[in-house]
């Protein structure tokens, strides 16, 4: 989802800005301060009283004081007084807000996790009993099946969170499942509640969702078992989430108002809460597009909570982007990030369209109202029925473009001929023209959208060719849309959706982004009923939002049965573990301007597999410490990395190799000769272990590990090792080549993805 490009120009023009003091952070600007004591409310109060000069002015400037994990505040200025407020004593960062974008049941059953309830589990998986997600999203739809509690276990005594009342929203709207939500609104408008409440939006001003995005993503996360479950009688079956008996953390930070989505310093605040009540796994489904802000830039909300969230403990999964198939769109790549591209699974929903001349092509609906099965009526061709012939805009079927006496009663067929017209678009356009079904021809473009119960079905290009060619040859060209069928691995999957971001990171390429991918696709989760007692609560939705909670809750798994592994480790457990292959054997695929096997910078380590991921032999942890040299290997001065760390710690004399960060995976941007990176990992499986290097050496490059094998026992459970590179090729064309580095005991298999890029031209 996506705010529209008028309402974020809207947006840009207010004078809106975040401030920073020790994190000290302002509405429209944010103060850094090194002086890490001076961290409460009322100091916060006492810089903008001496700026704005008076107690009176200050309280109604400030909007946010952020303390734990940070220390900031929020406050609305002009930008004069920001200018100025910058220049005090101890205040070393004053930024602007910023808007984020929200990145929009099989799947579990897809990738292996086959618990029709909270009976049916094995003995290896607790379904993430006693572990708290939080959820920085739109809020919450509480009265949805899927967040009954009747099988939670009691609240952890470590919450500390609260359960804010608002619209419609009071404390018996939480329970054992729903453990606490809270709401943020102060960071998007002096004048949101006006905003809400005069111009008929259906917003809440409370934690209730009225979008259903964070909804949809909290039930995905730990939404708990519901039966006969479906959307309008498809995909019927069991719907739940990764971590059905986890408990879930609102915190509403995104909003269905004119002037944006979900604000930098609403976002940090959410961060902020959530790092104070105690959750486990933090979830969150928006970003930034590109060009990136560095990781030491205050204006990326999401790198800096993030930061402090997994300083505290916190794994951080966030959505990729979906911006893909284009290279090089990636967001959310900060190291301490979990990024998560999305993927397909093995069901599909085929609709027949059966031509007057008998033949039967196939497109796929989500649209099965009582009028949607349309018995044989005249077909047309949209431009046949333009309201202008000489106006191309007929033929993608823009509103207005039609004749209604021509197109009346008719079937209609449009060819999608840009990204600013889709399937919902030219159905209304249909729709107004008095058509009664829309045929709509696009190139290949994952996720189905509802026509809100007007017949649409979508078909590829050539399939809509077909149909053209028909229309042109009959005299009286017909037509029968039929009703669209639930078909269950029948598809080879997963593939790369094509609207996932991919790598490489832009900022960062030697952090290799994604880090894993989930399914994304059509997925059927919880959602807001929209005030009709027909729907039936449940939705699909198409996006990196939808894969990014599915990693939320297997890290929420992985976070219950090993409660003392770092986020890192989580993210280790995962990445080493993904498979490289689809359903039928074959690679995963992804489909940009042609079908090719999915690479690092399309799957990171690959597909998700939460059953090993839970026991994934070897894996390679990171500090906090490392974090902040990693930010010093990319050229950060120590001041700035100060600012965003909250500590006292510099850059070490020795340099540190950006390189050698022990991550899952390894990236060399710019070989140009050789090079060599260093990697440790930590044994968690069997005690007395010997492990084998297994190399898979990116094409034109020599790959050398040492030691080859690594033997673990009761006094050795971390081993360090290298791994070198060096480049056979004379000429190199600066493409990206890819391998892997596999650890294997027998029993584990702990797999590394390896991208290589040369640079250098020799004669």
């Amino acid at each position: 989802m996506s705010t529209n490009a008028r309402n974020m120009m809207r947006w840009n023009r207010m004078d809106q800005w975040l401030l920073f003091s020790a994190i000290l952070l302002l509405h429209n600007f944010l103060f850094l301060s090194q002086t890490l004591a001076e961290t409460t409310t009322s100091v916060h109060h006492k810089i903008l009283s001496s700026l704005l000069g008076s107690k009176e002015a200050a309280k109604n400037s400030i909007l946010y004081s952020y303390r734990h994990g940070f220390s900031g505040f929020a406050a609305r200025l002009t930008k004069s007084q920001a200018e100025e407020v910058a220049k005090f004593p101890g205040v070393v960062s004053v930024f602007p807000n910023r808007i984020h974008k929200l990145h929009t049941t099989r799947s579990w059953d897809f990738i292996g996790m086959h618990h029709s309830s909270s009976n049916t589990a094995s003995n290896e998986s607790n379904l993430g009993e006693g572990t708290i997600i939080g959820v920085i999203d739109t809020g919450i739809w509480p009265e949805s099946a899927s967040f009954n509690d009747e099988a939670m276990g009691q609240i952890p005594s470590r919450w500390k969170g609260v359960c804010e009342e608002g619209e419609q929203f009071s404390s018996k709207n939480c329970n054992k499942k729903i453990i606490g939500a809270r709401w943020f609104l102060k960071g998007v408008s002096h004048d949101a509640k006006k905003l809400i409440h005069g111009n008929e939006s259906i917003e809440y001003l409370s934690a209730r969702d009225a979008i259903g995005h964070g909804t949809h993503t909290a039930s995905t996360a730990a939404g708990y078992f519901v039966g006969n479950a479906d959307y309008k009688g498809l995909a019927s079956g069991i719907a739940r989430g990764g971590a059905p008996l986890a408990h879930l953390a609102i915190y509403k930070a995104c909003w269905d108002i004119s002037v944006g989505g979900c604000s930098g310093a609403d976002i940090l605040k959410a961060f902020d809460k959530a790092i104070h009540d105690g959750v486990d796994i933090l979830t969150v489904s928006l970003g930034l597009n590109i060009p990136l802000f560095s990781y030491v830039d205050q204006r990326d909300t999401i790198a800096i909570g993030s930061f402090h969230a997994t300083a505290k403990g916190i794994t951080v999964i966030c959505s990729a982007g979906n911006s893909g198939p284009s290279s090089l769109t990636v967001s959310n790549t900060a190291p301490w990030i979990i990024t998560v591209a999305a993927t397909t699974i093995d069901r599909a929903f085929p609709t027949a369209i059966v031509l007057g001349n008998n033949l039967t092509l196939w497109g796929e609906s989500l649209d099965v109202g009582k009028h949607h099965s349309i018995g044989f009526v005249e077909l047309t061709y949209s431009e046949r029925v333009a309201l202008d012939p000489e106006d191309d805009s007929a033929k993608d079927c823009q509103s207005g473009s039609l004749n209604a006496t021509m197109a009346a009663g008719k079937i209609v067929l449009c060819f999608s001929l840009s990204e600013e017209q889709d399937i919902v678009s030219a159905s209304l356009a249909v729709r107004e023209a008095g058509g009664v079904g829309l045929i709509f021809a696009q190139s290949h473009e994952d996720g189905l959208n509802q026509c809100e119960s007007f017949p649409c079905v979508k078909v590829d290009y050539e399939v809509g060719t077909q149909i053209v060619s028909y229309i042109r040859r009959a005299r009286f060209p017909t037509a029968s849309l039929r009703a669209p069928k639930t078909v269950i691995g029948k598809l080879t999957s997963p593939r790369v959706a094509t609207f996932s971001s991919r790598g490489p990171s832009t900022m960062s390429p030697s952090v290799l982004k994604p880090d894993i991918a989930a399914p994304g696709v059509d997925i059927l989760a919880a959602f807001t009923p929209k005030g009709t007692t027909k729907n039936s609560g449940f939705q699909f939705l198409s996006g990196t939002s939808m894969s990014c909670p599915h990693v939320a809750g297997i890290a929420s798994l992985i976070k219950s049965k090993h409660p003392t592994w770092s986020p890192a480790a989580i993210r280790s457990a995962m990445v080493t573990t993904a498979s490289q292959n689809g359903n039928d054997g074959s690679f995963i695929s992804e489909e940009g301007s042609t079908l090719k096997e999915a690479d690092p910078f399309d799957i990171g380590g690959g597909h998700v597999n939460p059953i090993k991921a839970m026991d994934p032999g070897l894996i390679y942890d990171i500090t906090n410490k490392d974090y902040i040299q990693f930010l010093c290997s990319m050229g950060y001065s120590s001041s700035s990395i100060r600012k965003l760390s909250k500590t006292t710690r510099s850059c070490e004399k020795e340099k540190y190799q950006g390189l050698n960060l022990n991550l899952p995976s390894i990236s060399v941007p710019n070989l140009k000769k050789a090079a060599k990176v260093i990697r440790t990992v930590t044994n968690v499986g069997n005690i007395t272990a010997v492990y084998k290097a297994l190399v898979r050496a990116p094409y034109g490059i020599e790959v050398r590990v040492e030691p080859q094998i690594l033997s673990f026992n009761s006094d050795t459970t971390v081993i360090s090792f290298s791994v070198r590179f060096h480049s056979t090729q004379k000429v190199h064309h600066g493409d990206y080549r890819f391998g892997s580095l596999t650890w294997t005991d027998g029993n584990h298999s702990v797999r590394t993805p390896i991208v290589v890029r040369t640079i250098k031209f020799e004669s």
